[in-house]
């Protein structure tokens, strides 16, 4: 006699849902009712729909990063786990916990250059009010930086 797996009691199914622009936002509607209510994320609706939101990431393995030579933008080392990061790579884990990526380019500003190359006690005086000031320099595919600055912007965060 052959083994049978016991048949699920239920399945699932999936639709994306209805969305719709309102003047004071969006509504997320469900895709299986009429008429259609509004669903939320990681709550249950009365008709059974729930909502999940997911991140994806791909990510390179070890293996593929040390045999391909890919190096990290912020620490320069190759191998480890690697996410991709605008034209390069960095590792899924903080290599270089001072060093920071950003994800979009900040407006720069002449007046941040200015306050950059002040004396260290004018310069802290306008950053309390205005923000750190910082010097954005461009880094090449293998993490190294070229030597080019690409701007001064007042950081705030």
């Amino acid at each position: 006699m052959k083994y049978k797996p016991k048949r699920s009691e239920s399945k699932i199914r999936e639709l994306p849902p209805k969305v719709v622009q309102t003047k004071k936002g969006i509504l997320i509607n469900c895709p299986f009712c009429q008429p259609t209510h509004v669903i939320l994320p990681n709550v249950q609706s009365p008709c059974g729909t729930a909502l999940r939101v997911t991140a994806v990431q791909t990510y390179l393995t070890s293996h593929t990063t040390k045999f391909n030579k890919i190096h990290c933008l912020k620490c320069g080392q190759a191998g480890g786990e690697m996410v991709k990061y605008r034209n390069g790579f960095v590792h899924l884990d903080d290599c270089a916990p001072g060093k920071k990526l950003l994800t979009d380019i900040p407006p720069f500003s002449n007046v941040a250059k200015v306050v950059y190359k002040l004396p260290a006690k004018l310069r802290s005086f306008i950053e309390k009010h205005m923000g750190a000031t910082k010097e954005l320099q461009e880094i090449d595919a293998e993490g190294k930086y070229t030597g080019k600055v690409l701007g001064y912007f007042f950081w705030k965060g």
